[in-house]
């Protein structure tokens, strides 16, 4: 991989270990409030309090902003393994969790928008979070495919065989 792929893919995940830390401390806190029973503080919006009074707030009994952390822990942990990883690139998981993050909060606005009549501020950053680690999930994927591509030309310009 050239010097400035390798400069763009870093830059790409240290943006996306940021954005996960961002991530795990949104969801960490819905998942407290949701566990003390009492609602998150909005400060921007009103309506916190019904989005996550509403039953669509847990699944199977579990409150859905645990998963949240689960999900962000992830991709925090797979963001952090593609600094350490040179042979096996954890780009594959980052696309097909962002993409379920993405899909899921999507779903999300709409139980927000059509069902439950209110927003929480906290979902709606989560769910700019999960669309800009989803994006950039797919530019570090291009750029993956771009320089595989690039090194292959390379081999086969100067006659080795891949």
């Amino acid at each position: 991989m050239h010097a400035s792929s390798m400069n763009a893919r870093h830059a790409l995940l240290g943006t996306m270990t940021l954005l996960a830390i961002l991530g795990v401390v949104n969801a960490s806190y819905l998942t407290y409030t949701a566990f003390l029973g009492i609602a998150p503080e909005c400060t921007l919006l009103s309506g916190c309090d019904l989005v996550s009074a509403s039953p669509y707030s847990r699944v199977f009994g579990i409150p859905l902003a645990l998963f949240g952390v689960f999900f962000y822990v992830s991709i925090l942990g797979f963001s952090l393994w593609g600094f350490i990883q040179k042979t096996i690139r954890p780009q594959l998981f980052l696309v097909l969790l962002t993409t379920l993050g993405f899909l899921l909060s999507l779903y999300f606005l709409y139980l927000q928008a059509m069902v439950i009549n209110a927003y929480c501020q906290y979902c709606l950053l989560s769910l700019v979070d999960a669309t800009v680690l989803f994006i950039l999930s797919l530019f570090i994927s291009r750029l993956e495919r771009k320089s595989v591509s690039e090194e292959k030309i390379f081999l086969l310009t100067n006659g080795v065989n891949t």
